[in-house]
């Protein structure tokens, strides 16, 4: 792979050094290993669309299911934090590293960013449906994966543009806009095309920020030695910001008393989010933002169709093309994660 991190670094070709076996195998292993924890942590995240899509549908208030999904999260992780040395360890080391300036402290707001996320599932899946959503957040999250990577916004350093990577993005980008086809020529939703076209608009922004909430996060994970820190510090500026945007939206119209439904999974989008929140924490220190992100991106779209084929909603449109769109984006994903070898230089 032609990506430059600190590992590469000390073994690239230039040097003239080869990696021997038992370094390689370990590289092939931790790559299988974080491939799959981000395939399972992308999972997390389709699961957590839907629940948080279902539950704004059903009190009819988006941001209270928001609310609800990240209050929850923040209280679970909190409990971890306080019960247990690592949590309490690293959530000592952030104040000293913010004031010496280590770690941003915008790092500390990308909660928020997450908050836009989950009020963008939980007002756009019942409309669009989960796999075309997903689709949308795909988009976001490999432009603005590319673009963090390129910067050295992760602590994995800048990534630099390697063909291989913006093929592959391009390759996924393309394959979202495609399988997103059907649900724009549907002749029955013409009417409602703004819409359709602002809610996909949000996915894309949610994608995009959630992508640098990954980098932000990683940046605080690396300080803190820990998942749990970046995870409270995400889910405690996300509720914050919540609670304010539940109250002006209340203010401004008040929809009456919150009628909240009995299905126990439609609650259980916090903990579906830690477990997101903290793999995209550690992640990309070992693998850089655009691979942690598009391993996401495969365990969301395949479990976005699964849902949306077994138990869609009411608008969910799924066609061939639907399908050969999330085909078409793993190809993608491979084009960026398969460790191609350089051209020889001259």
């Amino acid at each position: 792979m032609t990506v430059q991190t600190t590992v590469e670094s000390k073994t690239s070709p230039a040097a003239g050094n080869k990696k021997p076996p038992v370094a390689s195998a370990r590289g092939a292993v931790a790559l299988t290993v974080g491939l799959v924890v981000s395939l399972l942590a992308g999972t997390a995240q389709a699961l957590q669309s839907r629940v948080n899509g279902e539950l704004g549908h059903a009190v009819s208030d988006p941001y209270g299911a928001a609310l609800v999904s990240f209050s929850s999260a923040f209280l679970i992780i909190l409990v971890v934090t306080i019960v247990t040395p690592a949590g309490r360890r690293g959530a000592s080391r952030i104040p000293a590293a913010v004031k010496s300036g280590e770690v941003p402290w915008w790092y500390l707001t990308a909660g928020v960013l997450g908050g836009f996320m989950i009020v963008t599932q939980a007002m756009t899946t019942v409309v669009l449906g989960l796999s075309v959503y997903i689709l949308g957040l795909v988009f976001g999250k490999s432009v603005g994966s590319l673009i963090v990577d390129r910067f050295g916004v992760g602590p994995g350093g800048v990534k630099y543009l390697t063909s291989y990577r913006v093929v592959g993005t391009a390759i996924i980008i393309v394959a979202a806009l495609v399988a997103m086809a059907p649900r724009f020529a549907a002749t029955d939703l013409a009417a409602s095309l703004p819409l359709l076209i602002l809610f996909a608009t949000l996915s894309v922004l949610a994608g995009l920020g959630n992508a640098i909430m990954t980098a932000w996060n990683a940046g605080i994970g690396a300080k803190a030695g820990t998942p749990i820190t970046p995870t409270l510090t995400n889910f405690a500026a996300g509720t914050l910001a919540l609670i304010v945007t539940v109250l002006i939206a209340r203010g401004i119209s008040d929809p009456g008393p919150w009628v909240w439904p009995g299905q126990w999974w439609l609650y259980a989008g916090g903990i579906l989010g830690i477990i997101h929140v903290a793999a995209s924490s550690v992640l990309p220190k070992h693998f850089g933002v655009l691979e942690t992100s598009l391993g996401m991106v495969a365990g969301m779209l395949i479990s976005a169709l699964v849902l949306d084929l077994i138990v869609p909603t009411p608008n969910t449109i799924v066609t061939p093309v639907t399908i050969i769109g999330t085909l078409v984006t793993l190809l993608g994903l491979v084009v960026v994660t398969l460790p191609w070898k350089p051209r020889p230089q001259g």
